[in-house]
């Protein structure tokens, strides 16, 4: 039987702000159904639950300091492993052991605050070597909350055969709607595949859009992170992350941003008025399925090979859920 979602997720690293948003009150977050709350502190960031042990006030409503989170209610102060380090109304008397908050591990990485649930992660951060020198310019969206898994909307976002049909009028080519046969690569951390589609190009003074083969290659890591890479002929190269935080098992938000060469005039402006536009259509279909909750099976389901990167994703999903290796030869 697969461990429940909540189980199986905790252990992983999901994101849970952008790091602009991060300044020096604490912020709040929704992880798997937990409350929590996230601030910094002298050497980085720091996760715990979001509710002081004492009353229950919201430590979002705190301030960090020296030793900790200080709660705005009663004074109470948190250190960074969630024990309790000070009680104003006391100081003199011993602090109760039970004066303590789960404490989560935080980390901060490619300009987004992460958070893992465990005390000890399944699996490492992404890794996206070509935002670490910050040779590159970046963009990013505003924060995607849609109604629906964050499985769900790893599909769509991976789903080949989709491009001509829910994306016309934006870059979709309805005169391509044949897939053409590709592989999968599958290994221990998530998937790759690279395909070529005759992308519609930006319309230039009037005229109409030009088909650029663009090269798209997928790089997954599990569960709920995706490098897409845009190779266009006619234009610089860009690449998309999309990197979904399940809230819940049918509620999800997506951080999703780009990376891009520097000397592209106007790309971010461009880029985040189109990208919006193409989401809202994939948001539009993704919210309509049925059932909320990303499925572990295919029953019920007809499936076709232009749909096989969708397929491996899920496929290795239900991995997870079995307590599996994703690339087990088994999940075939």
């Amino acid at each position: 039987m697969p461990r429940p979602y909540e189980e199986a997720l905790a252990a992983f690293w999901h994101p849970v702000a952008f790091s602009r948003e991060l300044n020096e009150r604490p912020l709040a977050f929704r992880l798997l159904g937990v409350d929590g709350v996230v601030w910094r502190t002298a050497s980085g960031v720091a996760a715990t639950q979001r509710y002081c042990a004492h009353r229950g006030a919201d430590l979002c409503d705190g301030e960090p300091v020296g030793e900790g989170l200080r709660c705005a209610f009663h004074g109470w102060t948190y250190g960074v492993d969630g024990g309790c380090v000070r009680v104003p109304s006391q100081l003199s008397a011993p602090i109760s052991q039970k004066a303590r908050l789960a404490a989560y591990r935080c980390a901060e990485r490619y300009g987004l605050i992460w958070v893992c649930l465990s005390a000890t992660p399944s699996a490492p951060l992404p890794e996206w070597p070509e935002l670490e020198d910050g040779a590159l310019a970046t963009v990013a969206l505003p924060l995607l909350d849609w109604d629906v898994s964050a499985g769900r909307m790893m599909e769509i976002v991976l789903d080949v055969a989709h491009l001509s049909w829910v994306h016309r009028g934006t870059f979709g080519n309805p005169e391509q709607q044949e897939v053409p046969a590709y592989d999968v690569e599958r290994h221990a951390s998530g998937l790759r595949t690279r395909i070529v589609y005759p992308a519609l190009g930006p319309s230039i003074g009037g005229a109409p859009p030009r088909v650029d083969k663009t090269t798209l290659t997928y790089d997954v890591t599990l569960p709920f992170s995706v490098r897409l890479e845009f190779k266009p002929t006619l234009f610089y190269t860009h690449t998309v992350y999309a990197v979904a935080q399940p809230l819940s098992e049918e509620k999800m938000r997506c951080f999703y941003f780009c990376s891009y060469h520097p000397k592209i005039r106007n790309f971010g402006e461009m880029f985040v008025k189109s990208e919006l536009a193409i989401l809202e259509q994939d948001r539009r279909i993704a919210e309509g399925q049925r059932p909320k909750a990303h499925p572990l099976g295919f029953d019920g389901e007809v499936h076709v090979k232009a749909d096989r990167l969708p397929i491996e994703y899920r496929r290795a999903m239900a991995a997870l859920r079995l307590g599996q290796a994703p690339d087990d030869p088994r999940m075939e």
